[in-house]
């Protein structure tokens, strides 16, 4: 069985196992990133990358096997496909990395290879001068992506492997297809006997395999990243879960030197099983809510927050001594006293009372909670809506002032930072 192409036979296995190859790959990849958007279909990247891949397959197909090599049709359209392939994966990559896809330079390129392949299609200088244009042209928008992009190249390994497939595809264009094309008269009639051909083919199947892999694992990555953070956030809160909150308090107080202060605050919701039975749990998720926003809102960068669990959160309070957590405490429980939510009956007061504790020198986080916990049960028992303060240790570090701290960014390696 004989595949016929502008008067060049070419046998139909050879046909399929060369000039499918590609966009059979491409297909494929357009799959998997389907695969990713259909069970997170927050993941608009992956969306765009499946896309993108279908421009990479359709321009492909139309190229070389559906319309005439030599036709301003093949010109146009084709190409049309391939800038919006390239533009789409250039802006999938970009909001993968949260960044901002330089736009205009992509579209004003992708346009002008789109005019560009009609007007030298039009003239009649030759398919060869066409391919190296057009190669060029697609090149320097991968050029700009990259350059938009080169400061992901140390941030991940997934930014190393994208910015080494962008690599891959620019030498593509760049490099080998007009080396290939130089000095070669390429025609309608001879183009499946050219080695541009047989190279373009091989070099594309790289490239696509490259990229498609760099993508996936861009995807993968974020998503197992979502999957930490939702295990390591209050879904109700955004806080630290207990889990995540204790691992990090922990590491802190391991990592601390003790030259400086340090300080819990246990903050527990008075007559909370009453909020839920009187006004229901949706009134009672909402003030939880609530009280979560004024931790996130009132408190350091610096600083940890967590739900440990129904009514009750704790706080770490690295560079921040006795008086000052104690100080804290009073601001957030006049604030939580008088915090306004939406859809919370008016007559619902809410008040919180708070055990504050600070750590010595040599204290870790699983000495210090008790402390506070018995300080929050002193509260309690002395009438709730108050602040009572542990004892202090007789071997305290030294306070950092709270503005001194306010721009440390709040993660894990906090502590290590502070207290270094």
């Amino acid at each position: 069985m004989k595949l016929h192409r502008g008067g060049d036979e070419i046998g139909l296995d050879q046909a399929i196992a060369i000039g499918f190859t590609v966009p059979a790959i491409a297909t494929a990849m357009c799959a998997i990133f389907l695969c990713f958007w259909h069970y997170n279909r927050e993941d608009r990247a992956a969306l765009i990358f499946a896309a993108a891949f279908v421009m990479c397959a359709v321009g492909f197909l139309l190229n070389h096997f559906i319309l005439a090599k030599e036709s301003v049709a093949n010109a146009i359209v084709h190409n049309a496909c391939y800038a919006a392939g390239l533009y789409l994966l250039s802006d999938g990559i970009h909001r993968a990395f949260k960044k901002q896809t330089p736009r205009l330079a992509l579209v004003t390129l992708g346009v002008g290879s789109v005019i560009a392949a009609g007007i030298i299609q039009i003239s009649f200088v030759g398919l060869s001068v066409r391919i190296i244009t057009l190669n060029l042209i697609h090149g320097l928008m991968l050029i700009i992506t990259a350059w938009s992009l080169r400061d992901i190249w140390n941030r991940t390994w997934t930014g190393t492997a994208v910015l080494a497939a962008l690599a891959l595809c620019i030498i593509n264009f760049i490099l080998v297809s007009p080396i290939t094309v130089t000095g070669n008269t390429i025609r309608d009639d001879t183009f499946f006997q050219s080695a541009y051909w047989q190279i373009i083919n091989l070099i594309s199947i790289f490239s696509v395999l490259g990229m498609g892999g760099a993508l996936v694992s861009v995807c993968v990555m974020q998503r197992l990243e979502a999957l930490r953070d939702d295990a390591e956030s209050d879904f109700l809160t955004g806080l630290k879960s207990r889990r995540a909150f204790e691992q990090a308090a922990r590491h802190y107080c391991e990592a601390r030197s003790g030259d400086y202060a340090a300080s819990v605050i246990i903050i527990d919701l008075d007559h909370f099983k009453h909020v839920n039975d009187a006004y229901g749990h949706a009134v009672g998720d909402k003030v939880i809510r609530g009280v979560g926003a004024l931790l996130s809102a009132k408190t350091r960068m610096s600083d940890m927050a967590g739900r440990m669990g129904g009514e009750e959160f704790c706080m770490v309070l690295p560079g921040t001594n006795m008086a000052g957590a104690k100080t804290l405490g009073e601001r957030l429980r006049h604030a939580i006293s008088e915090l306004p939510m939406e859809g919370v009956p008016e007559d619902l007061k809410v008040s919180a009372s708070f055990g504050v504790a600070e750590l010595g020198r040599e204290m870790l986080f699983e000495d210090v909670y008790p402390i506070a916990d018995a300080a929050l049960y002193a509260a309690k028992s002395l009438g709730r809506n108050r602040v009572e303060c542990a004892e202090l240790p007789a071997d305290v570090g030294k306070p950092v002032h709270r503005k001194k701290l306010e721009s440390v960014p709040s993660d894990d390696a906090d502590g290590q930072r502070l207290a270094s």
